[in-house]
């Protein structure tokens, strides 16, 4: 999804867990010293509208609902795989079209319920239904056998065939303990799905009972994750407390109060007094925070599934030339453009699939900062930077998109002799004109992960794309795309894929230019937090292995 449609992820350094020999018996261990207290206090930076899985899309609601609801997986923190999360197990069959889930036994809702898989194919139905228009309809629908028809049902319409439809969808309970998925076609990307937390179960007689109004209220939220909700004061804080019949036993945090603070100063300075125990760090806050000799010692970061570019307009020209394109982007420094743009709080890159996640492919060097190189690729597009003129359109209420295109105009002055046309609109019309191809160079643009698999991201380049606005056009790239998506054979797929970055990196239809980076300060009483660029807080993803120590 793009980087505006949701808050950057946050996530943070891995801490290592605490254990302590006993004196008195050598070779004997005990497990790490324990406060008292064990509450954790996180901020969110903003209400949560919702915490339905079939609703939730920001980072604010997944934070709790990772808390409080377990899908059918888990991704590991370094995004290696999953890992069984409701399902104890899972089987494919041989042309990675249906999917078979052995749930846990043992799982259950906070009330005793026991978790069943038609609670997964109603919590999936329901992600499809266009009466709902959930979020992530469209990842669903696409996968799942007869997703993409009933997703296109007109609710209004189709009002009476509607539930019918549903039925015809490739989901289905074989038993209270088995969940089966057929799908569309071969999806290599589907654990990843399974894995999201809009995939968690959902009960179909607490939905009947309390309709919309079900996961607003902690007596109705009935969840299956390590946590319930039992506390929501709009504006102030939704805290969450162990669930008794999570199957894997209890947390050993007893509650984590997740305080919502708006102000990042504010959060801040509750930080520094004691009063919180993780904290997102603002970019404005970034240097004085660095420079602090108590809170940089606190400090943690962990680059984010989030990648920024600016985009040219390759169908006219002179931008239909792909040397030009080329200098235009090896004359960016990218290092400062963190530096300066996000205040340390990113890293650089030239290449399009993200640091942290399978597909990083740093060796492909065509848009890589070197002056010398720009200046050759220009003489190579046959023009001089005399008769090149450009504009660059960016969005004038955006501080992020003025400070982008100021950067880029300085960078292309001093490195190539270009000189750039800056031009302000307001967003309804920047809007516009890219989606009409009324521009030659806009941004910044970009992409962040719906899940960690390079089947979310090739598809923005396509030919047939709504997302691309540059009107490049590669055969070859959407050929290799396209095979890739449906191929179950790991290692050539990495090689299609592999193919269709070094064509995108290499035709430069997009100048690729930083990777967000989070900065979180975590007290150095928390214990046991595993960091995954998926964490929406440090610790986020695996809640049960943190702990509190003594101080």
């Amino acid at each position: 999804m793009t980087p505006a449609s949701r808050l950057w992820r946050a996530a943070a350094l891995s801490l290592a867990a605490l254990t302590l020999a006993a004196a008195c018996q050598p070779g004997v261990t005990v497990g790490p010293k324990l406060a008292k207290d064990q509450v954790l206090r996180v901020v969110l930076e903003d209400q949560p509208a919702s915490l339905d899985p079939g609703q939730t899309q920001y980072t604010y609601e997944t934070a709790v609902l990772r808390a409080i609801s377990e899908p059918l997986l888990r991704p590991t923190p370094d995004l290696s795989g999953v890992v069984p999360a409701a399902a104890q197990s899972f089987d494919v069959n041989s042309d990675g079209t249906a999917y078979v889930f052995h749930l846990r036994p043992n799982a259950k809702y906070w009330d005793g319920t026991p978790v069943k898989a038609q609670d997964f194919v109603y919590a999936w139905q329901r992600l499809i239904d266009p009466r709902l228009a959930a979020p992530n309809e469209t990842l669903f629908a696409s996968a799942v056998l007869n997703g993409e028809r009933v997703s296109l049902m007109d609710p209004q319409r189709d009002a009476k065939t509607i539930d019918g439809a549903l039925g015809t969808l490739g989901l289905k309970a074989v038993d209270d303990n088995t969940f089966q998925v057929q799908l569309a076609r071969p999806d290599p990307a589907f654990a990843w799905l399974a894995a999201m937390p809009a995939a968690a179960p959902i009960r179909k007689d607490v939905v009947a009972k309390s309709g919309d109004k079900w996961a607003t209220i902690p007596d109705t939220l009935l969840t299956n994750g390590p946590y319930r909700v039992t506390e929501m004061l709009k504006g102030d804080h939704i805290s969450v407390e162990r669930n008794p019949y999570y199957w894997a036993g209890k947390a050993t945090l007893t509650r984590i109060d997740f305080e919502i603070v708006i102000d990042g100063a504010a959060a801040l300075a509750r930080y520094k007094s004691g009063e919180l125990d993780e904290v997102v760090v603002q970019p404005a806050q970034a240097a004085s925070v660095a420079a602090d000799s108590t809170l940089s010692h606190q400090l943690v970061k962990t680059p984010n599934l989030t990648v920024f570019w600016m985009v040219f307009r390759v169908d006219s020209p002179p931008l239909d030339n792909a040397k030009l394109r080329q200098a235009l982007a090896q004359a960016v420094d990218r290092n400062a453009f963190v530096a300066q743009i996000f205040q340390g709080e990113g890293a650089p890159i030239d290449t399009f699939i993200p640091k942290g996640m399978h597909g990083y492919a740093p060796n492909l060097t065509t848009q890589r900062y070197d002056v010398a190189q720009a200046r050759a690729s220009l003489a190579a597009s046959g023009f001089s930077a005399n008769q090149v003129s450009l504009t660059f359109t960016y969005d004038q209420s955006s501080d992020f998109g003025k400070a982008t295109a100021k950067f880029v105009h300085d960078q292309l002055k001093a490195n190539l002799g270009i000189e750039l046309n800056l031009q302000a609109l307001d967003a309804n019309t920047l809007a516009s004109r890219v989606e009409n191809g009324q521009f030659q160079i806009s941004g910044p643009r970009g992409w962040n992960a719906d899940y960690p698999d390079q089947a979310d991201w090739y598809d923005t380049f396509l030919t047939t794309s709504s997302n691309n606005v540059s009107f490049w056009q590669n055969q070859q790239y959407d050929n290799f795309v396209r095979v890739a998506r449906t191929d179950t054979q790991p290692a050539r797929r990495d090689q299609e894929y592999l193919q269709a970055q070094s064509m995108l990196v290499g035709d430069a239809p997009v100048t690729f230019l930083a990777q967000t980076v989070s900065w979180y300060l975590v007290q150095p009483y928390v214990r046991g937090i595993v960091t995954s660029p998926l964490d929406e807080w440090p610790g986020g993803l695996t809640p049960t292995q943190v702990s509190i120590a003594p101080h």
